[in-house]
């Protein structure tokens, strides 16, 4: 039985052999036995030691340019395409135009200049990289006091000699300067025994770089005393920042009423989330409200404290009142929050939550007519600066979220934070029921970066370049590598406190060959992770450390072979990678044994498996782990291994953690838990840590004895503890707008409140805009968009479009759009779709379902963006078809049709990640201008929300300006945002905190006075895709089967035939 432990191994070393191929794009390394002896040659031993006891340390800063005296530069044309500086690591890519940039100003595979995929990058030719050599600059070291100038080409053979430059201890990561003198050569004395290959007081860190090796110059050898200190100090970061200060600075003029109650109603739910996901949270709290100059309580503050009863209590006493104009006395609130202690509680964590609807003084920070703020147009009447202000809290530490609510105070976060670039972080609050979760959430990232803060004096992981384009699998060459994999667990006793450490460690070896990608998909801390295959074909991923360019080779061809990361100094080389890599293995053959055992009486979708890692390496790669590829899902990482889960992490996995330290005697617990669900598997998960009494076991990943506490905290309040919940909004028959209270009957006694008047839609003059104009490929882009109809969804991905036909398409449908009238008055036959979010397949099996125009009409009733995968594609068909067949082909506006809402729900994301920001906002241009509402032969009428108390006849409609952002309320805002309520009567307050609700009397009433059959709306799920309402009356259509994913809902299309006769079609996804 062979066992991985140190008395029975050969000792090795991992050195790099210069000039040998790297066919997988990993390093080439060669292994040297105990005596130096490499298996290809021979060296003395004590040239070894030489050469590997130090590492010359990479250096991270820009390069500092000094102009040549000669003027012997480069051309011009050869600085960065990106940031114009002259590139420290150039790298050409393989876009159209071929852009060379410097590898830090790329991210992701798309070129950030004309945005188009690359499918390839290559080094620059050694011509241009000559050349380059020629800038002049200091030496990095410079601060440090070397005063060398030179060209760059010769940099590298200047640092080699500088005794300013930090070289790195292989063996126990320490940072030294030659120039520090006996230090130097007291550590190189200290440290001439050889480590060994696998070895317990010299286990490196995959996870946890944090050794300060310049404050630790003494420090020989990674002791378990040396890294329970680097662990307690981990420890401490986290628990100081969960040390949270949260002030809430709210505008309490009279609008804010629904605000200032969900703050004191939420605040029980915000402070158990914090509980249960941070196990030492602390959390005092703090309340400013502010009101305007001409109010006679113009601010209400309440200090910092620990009792949420009294935080409760006082926000009770707060009441919605004031205001005068529309601007308020952001700055007066703004000064209140300054002087608050903010070093209450010894707190790292300062956070301000500022909900608004409104700017503050001054025109510089709104952009609202002249009558809105007629008091202080010109600025604070006291002479306060807001910057300054603003300036005072960031000073002291504290971050700013700023909850938004309406688009008027859009131009004063902006201007903020143009002086304090990025500071104020903007949130999406208009809705209360999503000031819970957003305060929370907020919270949670709060402490995250006040670890990075308090850990930034520690090593940061590095930058590097993901691409996740599909390898050329017949383009790569096999290697042959080795694999040692650890046996299954015999049986738990294995993992009892006091068991035998080798029971875990036994392993078998193998070998096999191996095809990598050129690049990694994604990356951990240090370790990038690669798609690869087997030979026989089957899926798996390579997940190596991150290394250094500097130490990347060259081909025949001068490419590098491997651009997986940005210079770093990596700890993790040689014998001490390939202990990690097999402990990792180890570490997963664990959390599997475990997951079998907890799976035994679960159900399947309640079942647990781990991926099995084994370590590999071979004579052209660097070590490496190999693991089965996780199945096609969404990948989650729900908890870390210092005690923290996500907020919605299943409770499976969190009685799973528990369960594992129940069954080991408390010897350890699994944590880390991340991978992804499978309705037929359960959960599939990789890259576990262990955490355990003994530092010296289960790798970098284990945080000692305090992160078990910590976790077992955190599982007692998520598991045990009666959970807080968001209190549900109580339905009463209150309105949104001050009206009539006889209600019940709107049209008629009912007065709107006076607003702006906007000019109404009227049909432009200028000659309508065709697609020849634009030279918009109409046809062949509806027929590519049509394709993925006869490959099957398992093969579709994406439609890949050009940027500028998508221009082409917005500009012209925009001007088809502004060219029909607000208020469509259609003729049957039609058919009718509801919501599709995004799902664009199930729009196509729709379109085989109900036929294609000009064959057959549609209107759809908007929200065709958001939530799904392919809004692009979505909303690309219908604009297609619209143009194509404008009197045949219909779109109204949903909700989700507006820039605030798909700015949040996904559509934002996915234009930025496929194109860029600029093509989002063209399609927000082109939403402005949708219809709201159409009547179908004058007896049914059709919208996406619902009706409104304001839409006392169809002229209210017809007279709505476009384009237009959609109000906060009004007609508009009603027909894209209303609901019908079931348990009530009249006009009712909202759940979503937008708009109104409506009875059934209101339907009726309304169908009545309106001459109206039928109103057809959509907007919210229904399970059989269709659903009625007061008496036949009203129907919601529902065209995104299993919606998000997350609903078990049919699609429904209404077919409404020439007789007014409806009819309904199902599509199951």
């Amino acid at each position: 039985m062979l066992s991985l432990c140190m008395p029975e191994m050969r000792q090795r070393k991992v050195t790099r052999t210069p000039g040998s191929p790297s066919s997988s794009s990993l390093h080439s390394w060669v292994l040297l036995d105990e005596s130096g002896t490499e298996e290809k040659g021979q060296k003395e031993e004590k040239e070894v030691k030489s050469e590997t006891s130090w590492k010359l340390e990479p250096f991270r800063q820009d390069l500092v340019v000094v102009p040549s005296s000669s003027g012997d530069e480069p051309d011009e044309e050869l600085r960065c395409a990106v940031c114009l500086n002259w590139p420290k690591d150039p790298m050409v890519l393989g876009c159209p135009s071929e852009h060379m940039i410097c590898r830090r100003c790329l991210s992701g595979n798309l070129c950030p200049l004309d945005h188009q995929p690359f499918a390839h990058i290559r080094p620059p030719q050694r011509a241009v990289l000559t050349m380059l050599g020629r800038v002049n600059v200091r030496c990095p070291d410079a601060d440090s006091g070397c005063d060398w100038i030179g060209q760059k080409a010769h940099l590298e053979e200047h640092r080699g000699s500088c005794l300013q430059a930090l070289h790195r201890c292989e063996r126990c990561n320490a940072l030294l300067r030659k120039s520090d003198g006996e230090m130097f050569a007291e550590h190189h004395q200290e440290c001439q025994e050889p480590s060994s290959l696998i070895s317990k007081s010299c286990t490196s860190d995959d996870e946890l770089h944090h050794d300060d090796g310049l404050n630790n110059k003494k420090s020989c050898s990674r002791t378990a005393d040396g890294r329970r200190e680097a662990v307690e100090r981990i420890i401490s970061a986290y628990e100081q920042a969960e040390k949270i200060n949260v002030c809430f600075l709210v505008d309490c003029t009279g609008s804010m009423g629904p605000h200032i109650r969900a703050v004191k109603e939420h605040i029980r739910f915000i402070v158990y989330r914090m509980r249960a996901s941070l196990p030492s949270a602390q959390l005092y709290l703090s309340f400013v409200g502010y009101r305007d100059h001409c109010d006679q309580v113009q601010s209400e503050v309440l200090p910092f404290t620990n009792s949420v009863p009294d935080f409760e209590k006082f926000v009770e006493s707060v009441r919605a009142s004031g205001g005068g104009d529309t601007a308020e006395d952001v700055h007066g609130g703004v000064e209140e929050a300054t002087k608050l202690d903010w070093n209450t509680n010894d707190a790292a964590t300062r956070v301000l939550i500022h909900i608004a609807d409104a700017p503050g003084h001054g025109s510089k920070y709104h952009n609202l007519s002249p009558g809105s703020d007629n008091y202080h147009a010109q600025g604070d009447p006291k002479g306060r600066n807001l910057e300054e202000l603003v300036g005072k809290l960031k000073d002291n530490g504290v971050q700013y979220i700023f909850g938004h609510i309406q688009s008027n105070t859009e131009k004063m976060v902006r201007v903020l934070n143009e002086t304090f670039p990025d500071y104020i972080q903007s949130k999406e609050m208009k809705n209360t029921s999503l000031v819970a979760e957003v305060v929370a959430a907020s919270l949670h990232s709060s402490v995250s970066n006040t670890v990075s803060t308090l850990t930034s004096n520690m090593e940061a992981s590095p930058d590097i370049i993901l691409s996740s384009e599909s390898p050329d699998w017949e383009t790569i060459t096999m290697d042959l590598v080795t694999l040692r994999q650890c046996r299954p667990v015999p049986d738990v006793a294995a993992l009892y406190p006091g068991a035998d450490a080798k029971l875990t460690r036994e392993f078998d070896e193998s070998t096999v060959r191996v095809a990598v990608a050129p690049l990694p998909f994604a990356r951990g801390e240090t370790r990038a992770t690669r798609h690869a295959r087997r030979e026989d074909g089957s899926a798996v991923v390579v997940k190596h450390f991150m290394v250094p360019l500097e130490d990347e080779e060259e081909d025949e061809d001068g490419h590098h072979a491997c651009v997986a990361a940005a210079p770093t100094a990596s700890p993790v080389f040689g014998a001490n990678a390939f202990e990690s890599l097999f402990t990792l293995s180890e570490v997963s053959a664990i959390a599997s044994f475990l997951a079998d055992e907890f799976s035994k009486t679960r159900e399947a979708k309640d079942k647990i498996r781990f991926l099995s890692s084994a370590a590999a390496w071979g004579a052209e790669v660097m070590p490496f782990n190999l693991e089965d590829a996780l199945p096609t899902g969404e990948f989650r990482r729900f908890s870390n291994n210092v005690g923290c889960w996500e907020p919605d992490a299943p409770k499976t996995l969190m009685e799973f953690s528990r369960f594992t330290h129940e069954v080991t005697k408390g010897h350890l617990m699994v944590v880390d838990l991340q991978g992804v669900f499978s309705a037929e598997e359960g959960w599939i998960l990789t890259d576990p840590c262990i955490l355990s009494e003994d530092l010296t076991r289960f790798g970098s990943g284990n945080m000692g004895p305090h992160a078990l506490d910590r976790s077992l905290a955190s599982l007692k309040v998520l598991l045990d503890e009666e959970p807080v919940h968001i209190p549900a909004p109580a339905a009463a028959a209150v309105s949104m707008y001050t009206r009539d209270p006889s209600l019940g009957l709107p049209w008629g006694s009912y007065k709107p409140p006076p607003r702006a008047v906007a000019t109404p839609w009227r049909p432009p003059h200028t000659p309508a805009l065709k697609p020849e104009d634009r030279e918009l490929r109409l046809d062949d882009m509806i027929s590519l968009l049509l394709a993925p109809r006869h490959s099957g969804r398992k093969n579709f991905k994406h439609v890949i479009l050009e940027e500028a036909q998508i221009t082409a398409l917005i500009e012209v449908a925009r001007d088809t759009f502004m060219r029909q009238p607000t208020l469509l008055e259609l003729e049957a036959p039609i058919k009718v779709l509801g919501d599709i979010h995004g799902q664009f397949y199930d729009l196509l099996e729709f379109f085989a379902i109900g036929g294609t125009p000009p064959e057959t009409n549609y209107l759809l009733l908007g929200d065709y963006v958001d939530r799904g995968k392919h809004s692009i594609e979505v909303i690309s068909l219908l604009l297609a078809f619209k143009v194509k067949y404008p009197e045949n082909f219909f779109l109204l506006r949903g909700n989700h049709e507006c820039a605030s809402v798909n700015r949040i729900y996904g559509f934002y994301d996915e234009c930025k990640r496929r194109y860029n920001v600029k093509f989002w906002k063209r399609f927000v241009d082109l939403f402005n201008s949708l219809p709201p509402a159409a009547l179908i032969d004058s007896c049914i009428l059709c919208m996406h929300g619902g009706i409104s108390p304001e839409l006392e006849n169809f002229d209210a409609i017809r007279d709505l300006a476009r384009p237009t952002d959609v109000p906060d309320t009004g007609l508009l805002c009603d027909l894209l945002w209303s609901d019908p309520c079931s348990d009530g009567s009249g006009w009712i307050e909202p759940d979503r905190g937008v708009s109104v609700m409506f009875g059934a009397d209101i339907v009726e009433k309304f169908c009545e006075v309106m001459k109206v059959d039928l109103i057809v709306r959509a907007h919210q799920v229904v399970e059989d895709g269709y659903e009625f309402f007061a008496g036949r009356r009203l129907v919601t259509i529902f065209s995104a089967p299993k919606y998000c994913g997350e609903f078990d809902n049919v699609g429904a299309l209404l077919e409404i035939g020439e007789d007014l006769s409806c009819s309904f079609k199902i599509h199951r996804s």
